[in-house]
C-alpha cells in the first residue's frame, strides 16, 4: 500500500533506454553497456543489453506509443476535461469504503499529490520546479513508483497518461493529475453538505511545462519533517516564494492520505480514516481541536519521530491511528511561550513539551460548524476559563490540576507558531483555506515556466 501513505522503499533502479522509453528530442544518460535492470517496484529483475541509464525519471517510466511531449503546445479546455475524467475515473474505480486501517481511495489519491508535490518542491533559485522530473533513488520518494507507472492497488497515473502522450508533456500532466484527485475527493465532502462549496482549478491552469528527463539537484532537496519549521521556511518561503500563510494552506493538502513506516518512516493518517478521502479542511480543525502528544522513535528508529493524538476521542481501532509531524504542528505550536523554540518530537519530552493542545475559544466556529459539537473528542466542554479540565480531556485525565500546565507545548490560549493565525482562520473558515491554497497551488506548480492559458 503506499501513498505518504504511501510507499515502500525504491533503490537502484536501472531502466533501458529503448523504443518503449522513447529518448527522442533528448540525451538518454548511458552508461554505455549492458546492466542488470533492477526495479524493485516491479519486484523483478530481467538481464538486457540495451543501452540503460541508471536515472530514475519519470519520463522513461511512462508508456507511449508514439513520442512522447517534452512540452505541450496547444491545450484546450476539453482537452483539460478529458485528462481529469481519465484520471477520475482511475480514481473511482477503487473501493469508496474506508476502515481504521485501509481507504484505497485516499491512499491513491495521495500518492498522486505526493508525486506532483515532490515535483515542484524542488524549486530553487529557477531551478527544477513542477517539470516531471523527481529522483526516485532518492529515499524521500520511496513509493511513488507505485502510484506513477508499478500500479497501486492495480492502477497508476502511466494508465491515464499514455493516452495524452504525444501531445501533453508528462510535466503538464501531473500538475492536472493532482488537480483531478483533489476535485474529486472534494465532490465526497459537498455530496454531504451542498452548502459547501466546490473547488474550480481548471479556470486557473496554464499549460506549456516542459518535461525534464534528469534532475539530479533535487537530491536532497525536500524538506525532513524532524527539522520543523526551518525546513517549511527553506522549502515553502524562501526557495518557493511563498508566504507563511499560504505555506500553511498547501500544507492542507495532508488532509488526503495517510504516512506508513515502510515508505517514509512515519504512520498514521493526518486526518480521521473516515476523512482521508475527502478534500476539507478538516486537517487545521484536528491541529486545533485535538490534542498532541510526541511520539519519538517512531517503529523503533530514533531518526523518526511524530506527535500522536492522544485527548479523550482518539481511537486507533475505531479512526486509525491519528499523527502529525514536526513540520505539521509547528505550524501552529511551539515548545516554549515566545515562540522561539520551535517544535521538536525527539526532545519535547524532557523539554517539557508533553502536550501540544490550543483552547476551544479560538475555533468555536470550526468546533459547531465541522467537528458535531466535539473539542479533544468530547461534546462536554469545560468553560472558557477552566484550562485544567480543557487540559485534562486533550492531554488525559490525570492532567487535572493547575499544576499540570508544566506540559503545556506553549501557551494553548495564544500559540506561538509562525502560521498560527493562518491555521485558526482556515480551520474557522474553509472557504478562506480553498482560496489562499488556490493561490499557493498556482504560485508553486507555474514556478520557473512561461505558460499560456487554456483556449476554449
Amino acid at each position: 500500500m503506499a501513498s505518504m501513505s504511501w510507499f515502500h522503499v525504491i533503490f537502484g533502479i536501472f531502466l533501458r533506454c529503448e523504443s518503449t522509453f522513447d529518448c527522442s528530442g533528448t540525451v538518454c544518460p548511458s552508461s554505455g553497456r549492458g546492466l542488470l535492470q533492477v526495479d524493485k517496484a516491479m519486484g523483478h529483475q530481467q538481464e538486457t543489453t540495451t543501452t540503460m541509464t541508471t536515472w530514475a525519471s519519470p519520463y522513461y517510466m511512462m508508456r507511449c506509443n508514439g513520442t512522447q511531449a517534452m512540452t505541450t503546445e496547444r491545450m484546450t479546455e476539453a482537452d483539460y476535461d478529458s485528462i481529469t475524467l481519465k484520471v477520475q475515473g482511475l480514481y473511482q474505480s477503487l473501493p469508496s469504503t474506508c476502515t481504521a486501517s485501509e481507504c484505497p481511495q485516499a491512499d491513491w489519491a495521495g500518492c498522486v499529490l505526493r508525486m506532483a508535490g515532490h515535483d515542484f518542491m524542488d524549486y530553487k533559485d529557477g531551478q527544477g520546479g513542477a517539470d516531471g522530473c523527481v529522483d526516485l533513488t532518492d529515499a524521500d520518494n520511496s513509493g511513488l513508483a507505485e502510484c506513477l507507472h508499478a500500479g497501486e492497488f492495480g492502477i497508476s497515473i502511466a494508465d491515464a497518461y499514455e493516452d495524452f502522450c504525444e501531445s501533453v508533456s508528462l510535466a503538464d500532466f501531473l500538475v492536472i493529475a493532482a488537480e483531478a484527485v483533489m476535485t474529486a475527493s472534494r465532490e465526497h465532502v459537498t455530496a454531504e453538505d451542498s452548502s459547501r462549496s466546490t473547488i474550480d482549478f481548471k479556470s486557473q491552469f496554464t499549460f506549456g511545462r516542459t518535461t525534464a528527463t534528469t534532475c539530479d539537484f533535487a537530491h536532497g532537496r525536500l524538506p525532513n519533517p524532524e527539522n520543523s519549521c526551518s525546513a517549511v521556511k527553506e522549502t515553502f518561503v524562501d526557495s518557493m516564494g511563498l508566504t507563511w500563510a499560504q505555506a500553511a494552506a498547501l500544507m492542507g493538502v495532508h488532509t488526503l492520505g495517510r504516512a506508513h513506516v515502510s515508505n517514509s518512516g512515519y504512520n498514521g493518517w493526518w486526518s480521521s480514516a473516515l476523512m482521508s478521502r475527502k478534500f476539507n479542511n478538516d486537517y487545521f480543525v484536528s491541529i486545533l481541536a485535538k490534542g498532541w502528544a510526541p511520539e519519538a522513535s517512531v517503529a523503533g528508529n530514533p531518526a523518526k519521530n511524530q506527535w500522536k493524538r492522544v485527548d479523550s476521542g482518539a481511537d486507533d481501532a475505531a479512526l486509525g491511528k491519528e499523527m502529525m509531524l514536526n513540520t505539521d504542528l509547528c505550524l501552529a505550536f511551539s515548545m516554549d511561550d515566545d515562540g522561539a523554540v520551535e517544535l521538536d518530537a525527539a526532545t519535547a519530552a524532557e523539554a517539557g513539551c508533553e502536550c501540544a493542545w490550543g483552547t476551544p475559544t479560538a475555533i468555536s466556529t470550526a468546533i459547531t460548524k465541522y467537528e458535531d459539537g466535539h473539542f479533544c473528542g468530547s461534546t462536554d466542554i469545560p468553560g472558557r476559563d477552566d484550562f485544567k479540565l480543557q487540559r485534562a480531556i486533550c492531554c488525559g485525565a490525570e492532567f487535572d490540576k493547575v499544576s499540570d500546565a508544566v506540559i503545556d507545548c506553549g501557551l494553548p490560549l495564544s500559540p506561538a507558531g509562525p502560521a498560527y493565525s493562518s491555521i485558526k482562520q482556515f480551520a474557522n473558515n474553509e472557504e478562506r483555506w480553498i482560496k489562499v491554497f488556490k493561490g499557493a497551488w498556482k504560485i508553486v506548480t507555474n514556478n520557473g515556466f512561461s505558460l499560456k492559458r487554456l483556449r476554449s
